[in-house]
């Protein structure tokens, strides 16, 4: 998701910026004639209708990703293979059965698929509720069919709203308030700024899988040097990467208030063990019918000792648009203040918080707008 990094000084400030990696191509016409390796085909629901935002996923022989892809409106989508030669694809959208990773002969020529037909997911809800009663520890520990679903089903609605948000076809007008506040003697002093701007970029920030699992969820970049402290949060390559998976265990539990969301599950997640580096836990909600993904938050675990464990988080709040189309609504990201107390040591000075939500969704000259509820506590 495609999450925003926060960074907390020892001066008081803080800055939050973002970024994602992935790249995304939606494609509303295709082209006269195939060029060099291109793919192109359409994806239909069980009523062979057009399916708009469906991921369409291609890999190398390894299982590498090399390219992602959203269908557009008539359910078409396009990509061009790096070269001639085998290579494996796979075909999922939120709310459906997932086409499984399969082989794919890509002439030089190109190739143009059959049409692909997906159909809408159904869950016997006593089938979950029994796994509900186990946990779920590494990679060994996730082997039951029904788990595996509801992770893939996790998986691919987080690709499908990050690569949303990268492809330029879609447009999001947000509005962000960053509020700060610090924390005094006697009263709490908060300064809140508001902008609207364009979102180009998933609104929380992760790194490299490989170097996140050397490096941990929060490091100083400058060894001793509180002020350059930075947190991170988990995106979809991180949460669905096999060290991940092996270190961490899940649990499945109905919502806790009846009042909220009650067709939800909750599929939690939390360190197998505590380690010496910066750790995650976090909940993935999704809808008990067809498995799209509602909601994802998270925190951190393991911060330095003199900040309170889960001082850091964010949540992110999901839902579909009158086209099919999913969506980021809204987010929030916080993390503490650093200071240094009367007797010269760090302590909590204060905390920083960005807030977004999508007000305006753009597509060709088309633009929608968004009316949310207000901002929900966390």
């Amino acid at each position: 998701m495609v999450l925003r990094e926060v960074r907390g000084r020892t001066d008081g400030s803080v800055t939050i910026s973002g970024t994602w990696r992935l790249t995304a191509l939606l494609l509303a016409l295709w082209p006269v004639a195939l060029v060099g390796q291109s793919v192109r085909g359409r994806v239909l629901d069980g009523s062979r209708r057009p399916l708009i935002g469906a991921l369409v996923e291609l890999r190398d022989p390894a299982g590498q990703s090399l390219k992602i892809v959203l269908t557009t409106a008539s359910g078409a989508f396009q990509f061009d293979a790096p070269a001639a030669g085998r290579y494996l694809y796979r075909v999922a959208a939120i709310g459906f059965q997932p086409q499984p990773l399969g082989p794919i002969d890509v002439p030089a020529v190109g190739l143009v698929l059959p049409d692909i037909v997906l159909r809408g997911m159904t869950m016997r809800l006593p089938d979950i509720v029994a796994l509900g009663r186990g946990r779920f520890c590494g990679k060994s520990g996730l082997a039951d069919q029904m788990f595996e679903q509801l992770l893939e089903s996790a998986h691919t609605a987080l690709q499908v709203m990050e690569a949303a948000v990268n492809d330029k076809a879609i447009g999001f007008q947000v509005g962000i308030i960053n509020t700060k506040t610090i924390y005094g003697p006697y009263n709490n002093f908060a300064v809140a700024d508001t902008i609207v701007q364009k979102l180009s970029a998933w609104p929380v920030l992760s790194i490299d899988p490989d170097t996140l699992r050397a490096v941990g969820f929060g490091r100083m970049r400058e060894a001793g040097n509180e002020g350059t402290r930075e947190y991170y949060g988990p995106d979809a390559r991180v949460l669905f990467a096999d060290w991940f998976l092996e270190s961490h265990c899940f649990t499945l539990d109905k919502p806790r208030d009846k009042k909220v969301a009650p067709d939800s599950l909750h599929l939690r997640f939390a360190p197998a063990r505590k380690g010496k580096l910066v750790d995650v836990a976090g909940e993935l909600v999704l809808d008990a019918h067809n498995l799209a993904l509602l909601q994802f938050s998270f925190v951190l675990r393991n911060l330095p000792n003199w900040m309170p464990d889960e001082a850091a988080g964010g949540y992110m709040e999901f839902s579909s648009l009158n086209s099919g189309m999913w969506m980021t609504k809204s987010w929030a990201i916080w993390a503490p203040l650093g200071g240094v107390n009367a007797e010269r040591r760090m302590s909590v000075a204060g905390q920083a918080e960005t807030y977004g939500f999508v007000t305006k969704v753009y597509t060709g000259r088309d633009s929608t707008v968004i009316s949310w509820p207000k901002k929900a506590d966390h």
